[in-house]
């Protein structure tokens, strides 16, 4: 595809053009994240309540997103994005409703520990430790607990990646069914941006140093190469989860997300690899503004829907579009 779509790009374009917010503190970029985010509309999603779940450590919070179904529900745990340091619940309150809203299945957004303040393995034990706990707990919260998943978007991919190669042994809490919504799934470097057609200003060097900050404060020295922390190289990944992966053409982590789903597919596991044509990273906060990124979500949300239940979706008029 030769650029983009045109209102996509007058987004990007608009979005771009905005002035950065002040501050160079953890505290000063996780507000300005929150901001970024608070802009999505918060679509109707069912039925939405707060939990508190039993992490590695204590208690963690969280939010139940359940459809109006008949019956305990399929769910995916979820565990957001923002590169590991950035994003809270409710923050990707947005994000999730609009996953919710597309997939008709019930998530449930985990608030799993963060760097600096608590580095590597704390979330990955979060992510483990509450995706046991929603198996445990299913019946109250209307949820099936043969039918529970792991999900994640960009470092959330990865802890979902991560968690479900630490909990593939059969019994209870295997996850059913693994979404990584472009995932960062090797964690040895940063890679550089892909050539973009249309020449957004985008500070792709800065970025990446800030990504390099970032992984440095997750992983404080940790061996980079470990499955745990980068899934794409575990050395046998045949007994892994099904998979559901979704990419973004202009991001620096699709190819690492490519060679995940043909090792996977390799290996003998089931993988549905969805395309992002002409997106960026973060396209999932951005379904409201325009129609490229609605239909992105959309595809992802009837292949969780047909993993999850064994039939198609049905379109959801309640679901935002531009």
């Amino acid at each position: 595809m030769r650029g983009r779509d045109p209102q996509y790009l007058a987004f990007l374009r608009r979005r771009l053009a905005e002035p950065a917010e002040p501050g160079g503190t953890v505290q000063d970029a996780r507000r300005a994240h929150a901001a970024d985010l608070a802009r999505s509309p918060r679509v109707p999603a069912g039925t939405v309540r707060d939990l508190v779940m039993d992490g590695a450590a204590g208690p963690l919070p969280a939010r139940l997103y359940r459809p109006a179904t008949d019956g305990p529900a399929p769910a995916l745990v979820y565990f957001h994005g923002g590169g590991w340091v950035l994003g809270d619940v409710d923050s990707y309150d947005p994000v999730v409703r609009a996953l919710t809203a597309a997939s008709g299945v019930a998530w449930v957004s985990v608030g799993y520990r963060r760097p600096p303040e608590d580095p590597f393995p704390a979330a990955l034990d979060d992510a483990v430790a509450t995706v046991r706990w929603t198996v445990r707990g299913a019946a109250p919260l209307g949820l099936d607990a043969t039918r529970i998943g792991v999900a994640g978007d960009s470092a959330g991919g990865q802890l979902a990646a991560a968690a479900a190669g630490l909990l593939r042994r059969p019994g209870p809490a295997r996850p059913t069914l693994q979404v990584l919504l472009y995932p960062a799934l090797d964690l040895r470097d940063v890679p550089p941006p892909p050539p973009d057609p249309d020449g957004l200003p985008i500070p792709h060097s800065g970025m990446r140093s800030g990504m390099r900050r970032a992984l440095a404060a997750y992983l404080r020295g940790t061996d980079r190469t470990r499955p745990d922390v980068s899934p794409l190289l575990d050395p046998d990944p045949s007994g892994l989860p099904p998979a559901i992966i979704a990419t973004a053409e202009y991001d620096r982590l699709r190819p690492q997300a490519e060679r995940h789903a043909a090792r996977l597919r390799a290996a003998g596991v089931p993988v549905t690899l969805i395309t992002g044509t002409g997106l960026d990273h973060g396209f999932l906060g951005w379904g409201t503004f325009a129609r490229r990124p609605a239909e992105a979500i959309a595809e992802i949300g009837g292949a969780v829907h047909r993993a999850l239940t064994g039939v198609p979706a049905a379109p959801n008029p309640a679901q935002s579009r531009p």
